[in-house]
Parts: structure tokens; C-alpha cells; sequence
């Protein structure tokens, strides 16, 4: 059992205590409370004898807090601030369905379907939470995720979306300056210059893993550019400022609508990308979610 409910009793008996403090009169805090105005003189009273401390000073009119009491006062309302505040969070959560996701998977697949979407997850509010590393998820308080891996994550059920294969893409205009085709090895490709996404403690193909496919050791040059997330990288491309690894599934709308080009071989690695939830049955929303995104990749992958 807590301290704080062997010592007062009924925690009830502080919402009388802070009501009555608050407004100065154990009548008020009789009406506003819903009790009548001896049973909370007797809450009072019962409160005062536990803690042995008289908590108000009573004149005919009026109630006020002694000075114990008004200390009392104090850390209670804090404590109820903090308990409403959790309250507000825990129902704006009921209403909100949040859904994790790297930067780029959010960008370029789920906005541009995000009216399907919406739609798959009915009249829940839909939240985004996107995150760079898997440690910044790791604690949970969210209803769904896609993430990379090998489909160990602890604490989480997961399903697999597709595999984790990716492309050397360029602009158009920087490919034929290069000299680069889909046909282009990937020693050809070594030789222009790469746009770089941050590589420390990120669970996706790095250029360094792409160029081990083929025996080529990635060589760090100096003034090297390293850009936090993969819309940033993507962005490079589409200026035509180096080559960039292109995921699959990811990139198809760029591909088809020949912003970006592929300038080399495909790899695949052992790794996926997993709608991942937390431990149990899934929710009606996150099942829901499920098929929705196994149709739209199907349909991408027909495409093709």
C-alpha cells in the first residue's frame, strides 16, 4: 500500500480538503462537491486527526488554511495538476491512433496514400511519430510502426511488408553526365560522386554495404556530406548534386515519373521493412492497417 493512502485513508477525503481550501468554506465545498456540509466537516476532521495537524483556522463566516494547511494545499494541487494532465493525455490518446515511422517511409509512401489511410483507420485521429533511430520508440506509446529489421523487436509482434532492396538513383541530367544507365556496374558507379545519408546506429544499407556486394571497399574522401534523413538525401538527388541508394517501394513514384533514374545494380540485403505492434492481438485498427498496406504494396509491386 502507498504511504500516502495509509496516512489520509480515502485519497477522496484530499479533493475535499482542496476543495474547501480552495474556496475558503466548507459550504462551498459541500455544493460544489455534491455532499452536504457535515460530511465534509467530518472528512476534515478525519483528515486532521491522521495527520495530527490542525489544516484550518474557523471563524464564524469563513474557513481559511492554517499555515499547515496551506502548504497542504500546495503539494496537493500540484499533484492533482499532474494527475489531470495524464488524465487529458491518456484521452487525447484514445482518440488518436499514432503511427511510428522513419522519416523517409512517411514521406514518400505514406503521405502520398494518406487518404487511404485515414480512411483504413476509420474515425481515430491519426498522429504521425516519426523517428531516425529504433531507440527512440523503444519505450513504446505507439499503436503501430514500420521500421527496418530482421524482425526481432522486442516487446513487439510483426508482420513483413517487403524486403529491404535498393537501387543507385540519380536525376536524369546527372546520370547522362556520368555516363550512367540501369546498366552501369558498380564500379562505374564508384567512380561519381554519392550523396550520403548519416550512417551511425541506422538499421538500413549504407553505401558501404551496397559497395561490399561487389568487393569494393567505400573509400571515406575528405569534405564528405552526411544528411540526417532520407527526404534530405532524396533531395540531393533530385538536384543533381551525386548519386543516391534508392529503396524500392519507397522511390517506385520517382522512378515512374522520371525524376530519379537507376544508375547501377539492385541489392538485396537480409533485412525488411515490418509493421511492427505492441505485444498481443492486434487491434482492430492495426489489422485493418495491415491488409490496407499488403494491398498497396501488391499493387506497386504489379506495377512494376
Amino acid at each position: 500500500m502507498r504511504e500516502v493512502v495509509a496516512r489520509v485513508g480515502r485519497l477522496h477525503r484530499l479533493a475535499v480538503f482542496e476543495a474547501a481550501a480552495r474556496l475558503g468554506s466548507f459550504s462551498a465545498a459541500a455544493a460544489e462537491l455534491g455532499m452536504t456540509q457535515p460530511a465534509v466537516t467530518r472528512q476534515i476532521r478525519t483528515l486532521e486527526r491522521a495527520l495530527g495537524a490542525e489544516l484550518f483556522v474557523r471563524t464564524a463566516n469563513r474557513s481559511a488554511p492554517s499555515e499547515l494547511g496551506r502548504r497542504l494545499l500546495d503539494h496537493v494541487t500540484a499533484g492533482f495538476d499532474v494527475i489531470e494532465a495524464g488524465l487529458g493525455e491518456l484521452a487525447d490518446h484514445a482518440g488518436t491512433f499514432v503511427l511510428a515511422a522513419h522519416p523517409g517511409v512517411a514521406q514518400q509512401w505514406l503521405v502520398p496514400r494518406v487518404d487511404g489511410l485515414t480512411a483504413t483507420i476509420g474515425d481515430r485521429e491519426l498522429r504521425w511519430w516519426l523517428f531516425d533511430r529504433d531507440d527512440e520508440i523503444a519505450g513504446g506509446g505507439f499503436d503501430a510502426a514500420i521500421r527496418v529489421g530482421t524482425g526481432e523487436f522486442p516487446g513487439q509482434r510483426c508482420h513483413v511488408l517487403f524486403a529491404e532492396s535498393v537501387v543507385p538513383v540519380a536525376s536524369p541530367s546527372f546520370a547522362s553526365e556520368w555516363g550512367l544507365t540501369a546498366a552501369s556496374s558498380a564500379a562505374d558507379v564508384y567512380r561519381a560522386p554519392f550523396v550520403h545519408m548519416d550512417d551511425g546506429d541506422h538499421p538500413w544499407m549504407t553505401w558501404a554495404d551496397w559497395l561490399d556486394h561487389f568487393g569494393i571497399t567505400l573509400r571515406r574522401q575528405p569534405g564528405r556530406v552526411l544528411f540526417h534523413n532520407y527526404p534530405m538525401v532524396l533531395q540531393q538527388a533530385l538536384a543533381g548534386r551525386g548519386i543516391a541508394l534508392g529503396w524500392r517501394s519507397l522511390i517506385d513514384d520517382l522512378l515512374e515519373g522520371d525524376a530519379l533514374v537507376v544508375v547501377g545494380p539492385e541489392v538485396r540485403s537480409h533485412r525488411s521493412y515490418y509493421l511492427t505492434w505492441p505485444d498481443g492481438e492486434p487491434s482492430a485498427e492495426v489489422a485493418a492497417l495491415r491488409e490496407w498496406l499488403d494491398a498497396e504494396i501488391a499493387a506497386q509491386t504489379e506495377a512494376r
